[in-house]
């Protein structure tokens, strides 16, 4: 592709390919993504964008694809507080096509902390961007959910490109149109501490990320430097609740919909729990907040990713293995545990005694996953045996016959594969996960399933009774049209009987001629 913009720096992806775009002429998106990713199919993803290594390709070489990432996406602000292993996937993902996992793996699809409804710019920056290059473009650090205004002019503005947008293949540039110079409001003093941290985080060079062993340790360590333990091991979480609501706005907290529950009555809300074992990955901004909270203004969060990176990695287990712990005189709470076991499966006797359930998975955990493992799989032998398959395999076939004959009765309705049958029948996982115990039932569902081709076959029949009320002959795209069908989707039985029903009824209308 001639003319190729090369990126702005803190210039996004995004903005590079809807200038590039603008360069070339090209109105149509579709024509865009031909253009730079020979493809129709790529999404205009605006914080972690994929198929990177297709925009690499118009550039020069310094440009690497892993420096497009660090330098031109938003992938910096996530990805020190994901594990090494994720971090490396993520990358591979950007790199070729992701369909979604990306924002799963990093923690966006279900963060607390939400991504702006709309496009943001700052419109002081955009006059120094004009007077500067001549053109506009749109920075990543706009795009940040938290920071609400540049700490140079003040409140961000919103313009009226939704996220996500309506149009998923479209690349929009910044443009005078749709990023009008309005005054701007001063912003707040939290949103210059958090510019202040989130330009450390889009400035950081590419590196290993800590563990969530590393992170528990720091986050431990962190509460009993600041005085906030009780004991050993305990936190003293309403404490931090205190220090963290005199720290920052409380209105701030629940627009970002961070704002900690004191109370417990929705269980233990994110601050009690990033103090506690890490068992997933927590936003940059829930990380800012706590550390800006009990470490005053002066701290910087490269210093504290450099101290969490000194932590051992793995985080070292309390209980003995398996083979050594059966060799060891059992305990007062292993033999209490056992008995349970003798008079119900492990989850009933977690329910029962929940306490000492807890007690044995801190302290001997190998162990009691080991014990529960080998007591669950007689419970599933035991089961098994009490169920007569070949009762429930006669019961399940009646079933299914009425249903088949009740379905084939009528015409109309959604395709009747294996998974419609098994959900209209109701408990369809036990039945899938069975099916092998269930021979004639199984039969009867494969004999009966619907193909897509029989699916469509039998909409273009529908489509044909309906257009015969007003057409003699109904033209093939209206066929087409009325079973919501295409030319490109068709497969070759329906268009074998696409092309009979047409061949047949000019034939039939020149016999009556």
């Amino acid at each position: 592709m001639l003319n190729f913009p090369v990126p702005y720096g803190e210039e996004l992806l995004y903005s590079t390919v809807a200038r590039a775009g603008i360069r070339a002429g090209l109105i149509s998106p579709k024509r865009l993504l031909d253009e730079v990713f020979g493809s129709r199919c790529v999404v205009a993803t605006l914080d972690l964008p994929n198929h990177i290594s297709a925009i690499a390709r118009w550039l020069p070489k310094t440009f690497k694809p892993e420096r497009l990432i660090y330098e031109h996406t938003l992938f910096p602000v996530y990805a020190p507080f994901v594990p090494e292993a994720r971090r490396q996937r993520c990358i591979q993902w950007m790199l070729n096509a992701s369909k979604g996992a990306v924002h799963l793996a990093l923690g966006v699809a279900a963060s607390l902390l939400k991504a702006p409804r709309f496009l943001r710019y700052c419109p002081g920056c955009l006059k120094a961007q004009a007077a500067q290059h001549g053109e506009y473009f749109w920075s990543r650090e706009w795009q940040v959910a938290g920071l609400d205004a540049c700490p140079i002019h003040g409140v961000l503005a919103d313009t009226k490109i939704a996220r996500p947008a309506l149009e998923r293949h479209r690349f929009v540039a910044a443009s005078p149109e749709c990023c009008p110079l309005v005054p701007q409001a001063t912003g707040q003093p939290v949103s210059a501490w958090i510019s202040a941290q989130l330009r450390q985080l889009l400035q950081r060079a590419a590196q290993p990320s800590a563990s969530f062993a590393q992170w528990t340790a720091y986050y431990k360590a962190l509460a009993a430097r600041c005085g906030f333990s009780r004991g050993k091991a305990q936190v003293d979480h309403r404490a931090l609740h205190e220090a963290i609501l005199r720290v920052w706005p409380i209105a701030w907290l629940r627009r970002h919909h961070l704002a900690p529950d004191a109370s417990g009555a929705q269980g233990p809300s994110w601050l009690e729990n990033i103090f506690r074992r890490h068992r997933k990955s927590f936003s940059y901004l829930q990380h800012i907040i706590v550390n800006r909270a009990l470490l005053g203004e002066r701290w910087q969060i490269r210093e504290i990713l450099d101290e969490v990176g000194r932590h051992p990695a793995e985080a070292r287990r309390a209980c003995a293995p398996a083979h050594e712990t059966a060799d060891l005189e059992l305990q007062a709470d292993q033999k209490k545990w056992l008995r349970l076991l003798s008079a119900r499966p492990p989850k009933p006797a977690r329910i029962a005694s929940p306490a000492l359930y807890a007690r044995l998975y801190r302290n001997h955990r190998e162990w009691l996953l080991e014990v529960n493992g080998r007591h669950a799989g007689h419970c599933a032998d035991h089961n098994a045996q009490r169920v007569d398959w070949n009762q429930r395999d006669r019961e399940h076939l009646r079933v299914l016959r009425r249903l088949a004959a009740r379905l084939e009765a009528r015409s109309e309705g959604p395709r009747r594969s294996k998974a419609h049958y098994l959900k209209i029948l109701g408990d369809s996982s036990t039945i899938e996960k069975n099916l092998h115990r269930m021979p004639f039932f199984a039969r009867f569902l494969r004999a009966h399933a619907e193909t897509v081709a029989q699916y469509q076959v039998r909409r273009l029949k529908i489509a044909y009774e309906r257009l015969r009320k007003d057409y003699d002959s109904p033209a093939r795209w209206r066929l087409l049209r009325k079973a919501t069908l295409s030319e490109e989707r068709l497969t070759k039985p329906a268009r074998r009987y696409l092309d009979n029903r047409i061949h047949t009824t000019h034939a039939t209308q020149g016999r009556c001629k």
